[in-house]
């Protein structure tokens, strides 16, 4: 065991209908008041509710300047206020500070949505609304208008993308990637989603009530985030302390796109990883924030769950409730929401309540439940619960520092794991391949046809109406099992773990779904289709379809996301939360990603657009050896940056900060290194191939780029990279196999050279400044 780096919460902000800043918030909580009322965004008439909770009276010309106004979707608006609102709390105001690294983990539901439905139809759009879409952009509108530097990342995994990117930030917090993480989430009302929610019969035509007689949800909107920290930190700058992370656990149902597991066992299996992974026992949990939506289905499974892992007699001691009658179910934003009113709360010595409640309905009875009125209650430690579309579950255990526990805590750590590649798969739109890529490197992977069929691959993968992507991706992930003779089957489903990067997820689902509403009208809005709105509904369906029901996350960063897939399997393996990791990427070419593509001058990439899906399956060094595994390389370093000032000075130190910290982490020297590859986008205002070839050429590096082979793929470009640089390292321990398979690819002859490659470094620069580097080396 280890000391470990402590992480705490020393800022926070909110907006949401009960207020736009924390006094607001708190002071309508005490009060009993709820946000939700009769809408008035958009009609409702023909729905079976006209019920939401909306933020009022925002006045978007005092907070933003017109361009502004108009770059930024309505969810990036409301993330700058909360943000600047935590920062400020925090004593952290990232302007006034240039040498602090702030990073950005930012959860959405579904990001730039409102830009999309300005218009009522998808063709000949503004090119900035567009471009205003995608979900990393709020993300990135955010980072640069606080101009941070330090890491960013979106993670999209629906109703529990605000909970997940609180365990995200405190990872690369812990493991040293940033010194300071803002973390939280967004979402707005949107038409095309109240639609969807219409269609699935899921609304309630009253103010919600969970766990209530009367079911149904209520919609919301708004923003929460919390500035995170370490504790030594925090004590050296005298901040105020709102709670300590203790830790998170993240898992997925595997059971079905937009319903729970009736038993919970998809909740119960994150809060046992949360709980082991903060070190504290079940008995020591003082309150649950739980998910608690208002739906027959959701309440009582969560309940369940809960009620299996801590046994009957101390689940009905549990202090516990649902916080979404204040502001209703605020999507990508609600646990962020939850979680700093809880801390908000907490402050007055008070715990949240369940509005409106009247009786328990049936599966919701015997419990601790806060109705009505706030209770006076002091927890030491508390739950708090999210679950997903997609089958995505997260909990967080938090320590509440108002506790006064007497003796100083400390924290512990296991031995950090060695992490190796067991095993690589890929599917282009016309083939796949299984293993290694060598011999097939000969000729390119685009093809103007989507031959590719899981259908014909594997029929009993495949189900009906199965989107190109989620074909694309399981295929990937099956051929990297099968690669490594690894199989998932009931007995130790929850011992793999899968993290899945998307820039846009399937735009073609997406598309037919919009075009239900804006064609037919929102009352005729396709049920089909609405839950692959989510980017995370195809890591949920990958993860059902093989049985994946460990560690569950989900991605987006505009062009690393493949490689932000590899630093999270990464770190789950790394610091032992699961023994395998699927880290995996795709992307799926539709009219929709054409006219993005175009926004953003993509359609100008010197490399033709590509599509399809990569996976490598992770493991621990320990594991692979004792069990024989094909090993092809060890992750050894990652190095993180963002270039927040938006200036091409900036972009090339942050790029190189990036590459600096990938090969501190790997203990190794600029010399050391024998190859680099890396991800372009091929348009001319892309600087990283100018800045790759000259720290290259200076250090005489042999460099690449094979994006002339795979195309350029937004997501999972960067993770084929990744991919043939392992394959290469392998290889090159039999040099006579390695030379024969290389023999037609000149591109990467002069690598073979040297005897036995040691290490390489895969580097990917997003179109926004989004920068990593990984450092590969070969397994001794």
């Amino acid at each position: 065991m280890v000391h470990s780096k402590r992480v705490v919460v020393t800022g926070v902000g909110i907006i949401c209908a009960l207020g736009k800043n924390r006094y607001e918030v708190i002071t309508d909580m005490k009060q009993n008041k709820t946000g939700i009322e009769k809408m008035t965004r958009f009609s409702t008439e023909s729905f079976i509710s006209q019920m939401g909770a909306e933020v009022k009276d925002y006045e978007k010309i005092s907070l933003f300047s017109k361009e502004e106004q108009e770059n930024y979707d309505l969810s990036a608006q409301y993330g700058i206020v909360a943000v600047k609102e935590a920062l400020e709390d925090s004593g952290m105001y990232a302007a006034a500070d240039e040498e602090l690294r702030i990073g950005l983990a930012f959860g959405t539901c579904n990001g730039g949505i409102n830009s999309l439905e300005q218009y009522g139809r998808l063709d000949n759009i503004n090119p900035e609304n567009y471009r205003s879409y995608p979900f990393f952009q709020q993300a990135d509108h955010i980072a640069q208008y606080f101009k941070f530097k330090g890491p960013v990342s979106t993670i999209n995994t629906a109703c529990a993308a605000s909970g997940n990117a609180i365990g995200y930030a405190y990872d690369l917090i812990k493991d040293g990637y940033s010194e300071v993480m803002v973390a939280g989430g967004a979402d707005t009302m949107s038409l095309s989603v109240y639609a969807g929610f219409n269609t699935l019969q899921a609304l309630n035509n009253q103010p919600c009530s969970p766990y209530n007689n009367k079911y149904g949800l209520s919609l919301g909107e708004g923003a929460a985030f919390i500035v995170m920290e370490t504790l030594e930190s925090a004590e050296k700058r005298g901040s105020k302390i709102y709670a300590e992370i203790c830790g998170y656990g993240l898992s997925n149902d595997a059971y079905h796109e937009t319903a729970p597991d009736p038993k919970g066992r998809g909740i119960s299996w994150a809060v046992q990883m949360a709980l082991e992974n903060a070190n504290v026992k079940k008995e020591h949990i003082g309150y649950i924030n739980t998910h608690g939506t208002g739906t027959p289905a959701n309440d009582p499974a969560e309940l369940y769950g809960l009620r299996q892992l801590f046994g009957e007699d101390l689940f009905s001691e549990i202090p516990l409730s649902s916080s979404k009658a204040y502001f209703g179910h605020n999507l990508g934003a609600a646990a962020s929401i939850e979680y700093v009113t809880t801390l908000l709360a907490m402050q007055e010595g008070l715990l949240p309540a369940t509005l409106h409640f009247e009786k328990a309905r049936e599966g919701c009875e015997d419990m601790n439940l806060i109705a009505n009125e706030m209770r006076a209650i002091t927890p030491k430690y508390f739950l708090c619960n999210n679950s997903a579309f997609g089958g995505h579950n997260c909990s967080i255990v938090s320590r509440n520092w108002n506790f006064q526990s007497g003796a100083e805590e400390e924290s512990f750590a296991d031995q950090e794991q060695r992490v190796v590649i067991a095993g690589m798969g890929m599917v282009s739109s016309s083939e796949y391949i299984s293993g290694t890529l060598l011999e097939r490197m000969e000729k390119s992977f685009v093809s103007s046809e989507r031959t590719f069929s899981l259908k014909e691959y594997n029929r009993k993968l495949y189900t009906r109406r199965m989107n190109a992507l989620t074909q694309f991706s399981i295929g990937a992930i099956d051929l990297a099992l099968k690669d490594a003779n690894a199989e998932i089957c009931e007995e130790n489903q929850y011992d793999f773990g899968l993290c899945y990067g998307t820039s846009r997820g399937s735009l073609q689902s997406a598309m037919k779904y919009l075009e239900t509403v804006f064609n037919k009208g929102p009352e005729f809005a396709s049920g089909i289709y609405f839950p692959d709105m989510v980017l995370n509904s195809t890591a949920g369906k990958v993860s059902k379809i093989l049985g994946i029901k460990g560690y569950a996350s989900s991605l987006s960063s505009g062009g690393n996301d493949g490689l932000l897939s590899i630093l999270n399997g990464y770190q789950v393996v790394k610091n032992g939360i699961q023994t395998y990791c699927l880290a995996a990427a795709g992307d799926e070419r539709s009219k929709l990603a054409d006219a993005i593509d175009q926004a953003y001058g993509l359609d100008k990439s010197s490399y033709s657009s590509s599509e399809g899906s990569a996976a490598l399956l992770l493991t621990n060094y320990d594991h692979a050896f004792n069990t024989e595994m094909k090993m092809y390389a060890e992750i050894t370093g990652v190095g993180l940056s963002f270039n927040g000032d938006g200036e091409k000075e900036g972009f090339q130190q942050q790029l190189l900060y990036a590459v600096d910290q990938a090969l501190m982490r790997s203990n190794l020297g600029t010399e050391e290194l024998d190859f680099i590859f890396y991800n372009s986008a091929g348009c001319n205002f892309s600087d990283v191939e100018t800045v790759i070839q000259q720290f290259s050429k200076e250090r005489e590096i042999p460099v690449y780029c094979f994006n002339d082979r795979f195309g350029y793929a937004e997501s999972f470009s960067s993770l084929s990279h990744l991919y043939l640089a392992a394959d290469i390292i392998y290889h090159s321990q039999f040099h006579d196999a390695a030379n024969e398979a290389a023999a037609a690819i000149e591109d990467i002859n002069g690598i073979f050279k040297k005897k036995s490659l040691k290490q390489g470094m895969v580097i990917s620069s997003s179109i926004n400044g989004n920068n990593i580097a990984v450092v590969l080396s070969s397994v001794n």
